[in-house]
């Protein structure tokens, strides 16, 4: 029998899973949690750290082995140590709950994954109404903390709070907290969000600094432009980019790899392009691999094919 290659996890996974065992953070995890933790880990985006992860606690059961009853367990475990965040609090005794869990920027640290390499790549904080882009958090001063406000999430900085999604034009820009808050004031007198303007425009941003950066901001709120559709097609694009990067690594994970349906009845090969090859009924197709591939593989509607 043909058996399935293990998945290639990106290296900076792999190195987060092993920052596990050695954080203090974890010192006191109980053992049985530690499966469950790893599927969590495994399904961060390292393309934007802290946006939400949005498997279901029944999905997390499965491939951890544990029941859901034991990720409800560490679910909670690690939102009481400030380690993930819920947008929404799951109903208790409701299986397969999927309320997105965020992980926090404690959690990242614990896990070695605020290293420059991933800063200025725009996360998610998603909402049920809106998903709008936001900046990856880096390593800051401990002055500096996540907050959390319902939907809304913030940045403590000295002492103001600003909007995680725009905390970076201080931390890394050089702009004033006070000069990001009366920016905020201009953008909602422009009948505009300061969030949406930087998202659309943040390329053009980060080659700034300090007063320049400042000034180029006002001049675009003075613009009269509207710039909410251009920070959600902007927003769009990145979870496009990152679904398909996902593909791409599934496909060579797979690739070479043979699958048929339970009733045998369908055939399908993933090629060394990432294509897939079917054959049913004598009749062959090729297409790309899709989500709905992977969903079948999930749901055991597509196993390893055995050999004769």
């Amino acid at each position: 029998m043909e058996t399935l290659a293990p998945t290639v996890y990106p290296s900076m996974i792999a190195r987060a899973c092993s920052a596990l065992d050695e954080s203090p953070t974890f010192r006191d995890v109980p053992d049985g949690y530690l499966r469950v933790i790893f599927r969590i880990i495994k399904k961060i985006n390292l393309n934007r750290l802290n946006s939400p992860i949005l498997a279901s606690r029944g999905t997390l059961a499965e491939e951890s082995g544990k029941s859901v009853e034991t990720v409800h367990r560490v679910v909670k475990w690690l939102e009481d140590r400030g380690l993930i965040e819920r947008l929404q609090k799951a109903r208790a005794g409701l299986r397969g709950s999927s309320s997105p869990l965020i992980p926090t920027l404690k959690l990242l640290e614990a896990l070695l994954l605020t290293d420059r390499t991933h800063v200025g790549k725009p996360p998610v904080l998603a909402s049920q109404a809106r998903v709008a882009p936001a900046p990856v958090p880096a390593a800051r001063p401990a002055a500096q903390s996540l907050a959390s406000d319902g939907n809304t999430h913030f940045a403590t900085i000295g002492k103001l709070k600003l909007p995680s999604d725009l905390a970076w034009l201080v931390r890394d820009q050089g702009v004033q907290a006070t000069g990001v808050l009366q920016l905020m004031k201009r953008a909602k007198q422009a009948k505009q969000t300061l969030s949406d303007v930087v998202g659309a425009t943040r390329q053009y941003l980060e080659k700034l600094e300090g007063r320049r950066l400042y000034a180029y901001l006002r001049a675009l709120l003075d613009s009269k432009r509207d710039f909410g559709q251009r920070a959600q097609a902007a927003a769009i694009d990145a979870r496009d980019q990152q679904q398909q990067s996902y593909l791409q690594e599934k496909a060579a994970a797979f690739a070479g790899q043979t699958f048929q349906s339970r009733d045998a009845q369908l055939k399908v090969t993933v090629d060394a392009c990432g294509m897939l090859l079917e054959e049913r009924n004598g009749r062959r197709a090729a297409r790309p691999l899709t989500q709905n591939f992977l969903d079948a593989l999930a749901a055991g509607r597509l196993v390893a094919r055995r050999e004769a």
